[in-house]
């Protein structure tokens, strides 16, 4: 197996918010503090289910996971009358067909370590695994890991990216 170390998250992370800045993605580099370095995307989403359609405010987080040694994924869905979302809310917009128990083995809400509020985050426990069969092929860790999470969370990964 092959962890991700802070320094080569560090890196990932401002090489990525070059990318988001070039293709105008609103990706953000944060530094809470010199260890708590993150990034964040505060974003608006139209939701179209048949034909019901509906605008959502996210919040995308993503983060050092020290105990894993892994980048991790957190965020915030609410509706227009500024409801959190409900986690069965969430998993009926992935763009992949999963079943409760599995989608809530992948995803939970708890306290996020930097902002200490709710937040549902994607559980690390087999990121490590994952991305260890990326690590030595991928340009940056984090579009990599950012474009396994996506499909789940229906979410928007500009091409630019990959290039």
């Amino acid at each position: 197996m092959s962890s991700v170390t802070y320094t080569d998250f560090i890196e990932a992370a401002k090489n990525f918010i070059e990318i988001s800045n070039r293709c105008c993605d609103g990706w953000k580099f944060i530094e809470h503090d010199k260890d708590k370095c993150y990034l964040r995307k505060e974003t608006f989403l139209n939701y179209k289910n048949g034909d019901y359609e509906r605008l959502l405010k996210a919040d995308y987080v993503i983060f050092y996971k020290e105990s894993y040694c892994v980048p991790s994924f957190s965020f915030n869905v609410w509706n227009s009358a500024g409801m959190l979302l409900s986690l069965d809310d969430i998993r009926t917009m992935s763009l992949i067909s999963i079943n409760k128990k599995d989608f809530y083995s992948v995803v939970t809400q708890q306290e996020h370590p930097i902002f200490q509020r709710p937040y549902f985050i994607i559980h690390p426990c087999h990121t490590e695994s994952v991305l260890a069969a990326f690590k030595d092929k991928s340009k940056n860790i984090i579009v990599t890991f950012l474009g396994l999470v996506c499909p789940l969370l229906n979410i928007n990964l500009p091409l630019e990216y990959g290039m």
